[in-house]
């Protein structure tokens, strides 16, 4: 079993260093490895399940459990448990608990949960933008983050909380929602920092 991954030290903006093991060769658009299987004809459950997807460049989510239900595994949910650290090749997200959606072997979408869920992200200037919220949702095929309650989200300069944060990790964009009738509103932090670093960050969060 892995140890416990460490949590983002949201006071000073940055992950905190761990080692994740070499990921398992694949040369498939889907493969996984783990310790422990336990399978019958509609149910598949896996332990310290490490998993490879290679159709939009080299992906990869580690968990303590995982379970499938169905007769296509490739085509159906996976409920994640435990320690569950997601690798795409813009950034990564970690999470207590994760569903993931899976079509034709290819992660489709997922929708991570914790307390809370985070990512981060390199930006185009080097910096680093972390997010954390309630439930993370990631749809692979469009790139886009839904950060869904007490969303949080910054670049270093800037900051946005809000209920629902819509990020688009490609153009970096970012939307920020307040539920019509309800009393929260999106709300903005400017810090301040170095002026160019500030500055070339200026159209992020």
């Amino acid at each position: 079993m892995r140890s416990s991954i460490p949590l983002l030290l949201a006071a000073c903006g940055v992950w905190a260093a761990e080692s994740i093991p070499e990921a398992p060769a694949c040369h498939e658009p889907l493969c996984y490895t783990a310790s422990h299987l336990d399978a019958d004809r509609d149910r598949l459950i896996l332990y310290d399940i490490d998993i490879v997807d290679t159709t939009r460049g080299t992906s990869r989510i580690l968990a303590d459990r995982a379970e499938a239900t169905g007769a296509d595994i490739g085509s159906t949910d996976w409920v994640l448990t435990g320690h569950v650290h997601v690798f795409i090749p813009e950034g990564q997200l970690r999470a207590d608990r994760a569903t993931v959606q899976f079509a034709n072997k290819r992660i489709d979408t997922m929708t991570a949960q914790g307390a809370p869920a985070e990512f981060e992200h390199t930006l185009d200037n080097g910096t680093i933008a972390h997010g954390h919220a309630d439930a993370i949702t990631f749809d692979m095929q469009r790139n886009e983050l839904q950060l869904n309650g007490d969303g949080w989200l910054s670049d270093g300069c800037n900051e946005i909380t809000s209920e629902h944060i819509s990020y688009d990790i490609a153009s970096q964009r970012v939307r920020a929602d307040s539920t019509p009738g309800d009393a929260a509103r999106v709300h903005g932090t400017i810090r301040a920092g170095a002026a160019n670093q500030c500055s070339a960050a200026g159209k992020h969060p």
